[in-house]
């Protein structure tokens, strides 16, 4: 098997066996070059039982305020909204209205965004296409959107086409917001808290500077209260002294900016 990231050969890990849903065992597999992780197991399952899968998992909490393997997802979806809206008070983030939330679920992140701050994040989700408010994927066009966020989404694909058709949608300028788990080295352990049952996919901060690279990204901004990275194509103009101001803020999101990825969990 090779590595969606790095074209490497990939080799068996280990595995855990799932209870729940009826997956049974599930074989993770690593590449030793940039150490990037991907089920195996799920990565054979047919596409009708992958989408029966997510369905039944997402629809135990979607719609509600918790998930119970994920117990501060609220507190930090607020923790977005909130440095989304400093970033556009700074004038990092585009001050228009041409954001994208992509796979977004139940839209509670845009929602949260609108209601807090009157700021518009368009909804669009494979599964709820055209449906209420969410785009149709036919909406979606190629190098469209100046900033584009999809969080707790990069664990859940299969193929590099489906890292690539995110980044596709962005403009030359555009601006990547991403929330997903990425660490140093992903532990040989089945007890790890973040297999879940529909989590295939885990980086490392090397696998994830080289998609960074991959896709001509220049520089990187790091929140830790919101687990939220923004990457930039095109670094704004004056970036490291609006930073080094905002950070002297009491009671305001602070940043770690880096002209890279910012690999800060280490």
């Amino acid at each position: 098997m090779e590595c969606l990231i790095c074209n490497q050969k990939m080799y068996y890990f280990f595995s855990k066996n799932f209870n729940q849903y009826g997956l049974g065992e599930v074989d993770y597999w690593k590449c030793n070059h940039c150490g990037f992780c991907l089920s195996k197991t799920h990565l054979e399952l047919c596409s009708e039982d992958w989408e029966k899968l997510n369905y039944q998992y997402h629809s135990d909490y979607q719609g509600t305020n918790f998930c119970p393997d994920d117990p501060k997802w609220l507190e930090r979806l607020n923790a977005q909204v909130e440095v989304m809206s400093d970033l556009k008070s700074l004038n990092i983030l585009p001050s228009n209205n041409n954001w994208l939330d992509y796979a977004c679920g139940d839209g509670k992140l845009s929602d949260l965004l609108k209601t807090k701050f009157n700021i518009t994040l368009k909804k669009y989700d494979k599964y709820l296409s055209g449906i209420g408010e969410y785009l149709t994927h036919n909406e979606l066009t190629p190098k469209k959107y100046d900033f584009l966020i999809t969080t707790s989404v990069f664990e859940h694909f299969l193929d590099r086409s489906s890292y690539n058709d995110v980044e596709s949608l962005l403009s030359d300028t555009g601006i990547l917001g991403l929330h997903t788990l990425v660490c140093e080295k992903i532990p040989n352990d089945p007890a790890w808290f973040y297999l879940l049952p529909v989590h295939t996919a885990f980086f490392t901060n090397k696998s994830m500077q080289i998609l960074f690279e991959d896709w001509g990204f220049k520089s990187s901004l790091y929140n830790i209260e919101s687990r939220l990275w923004f990457w930039f194509k095109r670094t704004p103009e004056s970036i490291q002294d609006i930073i080094n101001i905002a950070n002297q803020r009491d009671n305001k999101p602070h940043y770690i900016y880096e002209e890279k990825f910012v690999d800060y969990w280490k």
